[in-house]
């Protein structure tokens, strides 16, 4: 606010205004350079039929259950995770607008009125008004950079946000799709478990009505009963992961433990695979440029590069372009008379020049805190990679796991046939039976266990690739 009627005014010259803006785009920001490792053409541990395209859009509508579609488009609008990096996203872009009006002048209007009471110059006291009104307006001109970088990593920062927001969303797709595997999965270990009690009760009652007659021995009613209380201690167990699935699911999904146990409960078989052909799978330079985690450290690596630029520019001088244009008088009807007009056009420099190594020290911790966040971009390249080939191993070997497994229940399966008959007819022992019911509760226990993981891993492999996935933007 002006409180004299007259300012001496300081007029900054044309050639100090250039200067200004011709080096206003320096950064002194060092430069991000992107991780490239030596890469294959194609991933080892890749399927035979494997194509280097990019990988197939909403994989879980493939298994054609409308059960799980649903459950993953609740998780990718309610899940916390996601609407999370929603907000982080919002943040950044306000702040990057916020670095951007930065770079531009600052306008603001004042006004004001005051009563005063000095001596004059003769010593005599006087009583007057003061009435003032004006245009402020400052600039900042960055001469080395300061608020180019400080934009560029509120830029990089926004990046950083959209790819958090993106690998949120394929992290709680598989995580849901992994989850409803795992919940078919228990609940055929269930059927089995349940299944195999009511035929080992059924043994059980004819070996006690042989041990009634006098044609069994206590021995084989012990066995059986051991083994019936076995298979039934396998119950609660089962159950209780179940429910936990439930309750992961619905978490996922936003809502509260228990909201989805009438639609989560009734039994369904395990999705098939054979509809979810795994063989585009694009090549390990297309995934390092689609894997939103790669994105994230990237970007989040540029902006620490930035920042170091923010902290060096503390070692040069600031300076501030600015002004006030306005009016001032004694007397509120004089306010918009010629005579009342003022002006104050001036420049400002600041630069410290001894702070006893106060910004070095600064500057020694952005360029840490960039070396970490570059450290970190490898390191998320890197596993990139390992998962990636890690769930193409575990993919392929379980798919060969499944199918011996389904040969090897059916083989116990029959087995145990064999023996009941043979038993029923006396030409065998209960010892034999009981082998027979064990190896086959084991056999229809694993095969269902492998069958999930062939479908959970199918989804590893997936949320490995991260490619293809049109999940909707929050």
């Amino acid at each position: 606010m002006i409180t004299s009627r007259r300012m001496a005014s300081l007029r900054p010259s044309a050639l100090a205004i250039a200067v200004a803006l011709a080096l206003a785009a320096c950064s002194s920001a060092p430069p991000v350079k992107r991780f490239e490792p030596v890469l294959g053409a194609g991933f080892a541990n890749a399927p035979d039929n494997a194509r280097a395209e990019a990988p197939v859009s909403q994989f879980w509508r493939g298994f054609n259950d409308p059960l799980l579609d649903t459950l993953v488009e609740r998780a990718l609008a309610a899940n916390t995770d996601v609407r999370s990096a929603s907000a982080s996203l919002r943040e950044a872009r306000a702040l990057n607008r916020f670095a951007e009006a930065n770079l531009l002048p600052s306008v603001g209007v004042s006004a004001g009125a005051a009563r005063i009471r000095v001596p004059n110059d003769a010593g005599v006291v006087s009583t007057t008004n003061n009435y003032s009104a004006g245009l402020d307006v400052s600039w900042e001109a960055d001469l080395f950079g300061r608020l180019g970088d400080a934009r560029r990593a509120a830029e990089a920062n926004v990046l950083a946000g959209a790819a958090g927001v993106r690998a949120a969303q394929v992290s709680v797709a598989a995580e849901v799709a992994r989850n409803y595997f795992d919940l078919r999965g228990l609940q055929e270990q269930l059927r089995v478990a349940v299944s195999s009690l009511e035929t080992q009760n059924e043994a059980l009652k004819l070996v006690d009505a042989r041990l009634d007659v006098g044609r069994g021995t206590a021995l084989d009613s012990e066995r059986a009963r051991a083994l019936v209380k076995s298979t039934a201690a396998n119950i609660p167990a089962l159950e209780s992961a179940l429910i936990r699935t439930r309750y992961r699911i619905a978490v996922l999904c936003g809502q509260q433990p228990t909201a989805l146990d009438a639609e989560l409960e009734p039994v369904k078989p395990l999705p098939g695979l054979q509809t979810v052909e795994l063989s585009a799978i694009g090549s390990p330079a297309d995934l390092l440029r689609r894997r939103p985690d790669i994105q994230l450290a990237e970007a989040q690596a540029s902006a620490a590069a930035a920042q170091v630029g923010v902290a060096r520019s503390a070692l040069f001088p600031q300076i501030v372009l600015g002004g006030t244009l306005g009016q001032n008088a004694q007397h509120l009807s004089e306010l918009t008379k010629g005579p009342a007009y003022v002006y104050n056009l001036g420049a400002q420099l600041t630069w410290n020049l001894l702070d006893f190594g106060r910004i070095r020290a600064q500057i020694a911790a952005a360029d840490a805190r960039s070396e970490g966040a570059m450290i970190a971009y490898e390191r998320a390249v890197l596993t990139a990679l390992e998962e990636t080939e890690g769930a193409l191993a575990s993919y392929t070997r379980s798919q060969r796991q499944a199918a011996l497994l389904y040969e090897a229940a059916q083989s116990s399966e029959q087995a145990a046939l064999i023996a009941r008959e043979r038993f029923a007819v006396g030409s065998t022992d209960f010892l034999t039976v009981l082998d027979a019911e064990r190896e086959l509760l084991t056999a229809r226990d694993r095969l269902a266990q492998s069958q999930a993981a062939a479908a959970t891993t199918l989804v590893a492999v997936y949320k490995a690739l991260a490619g293809g996935w049109d999940v909707p933007n929050q």
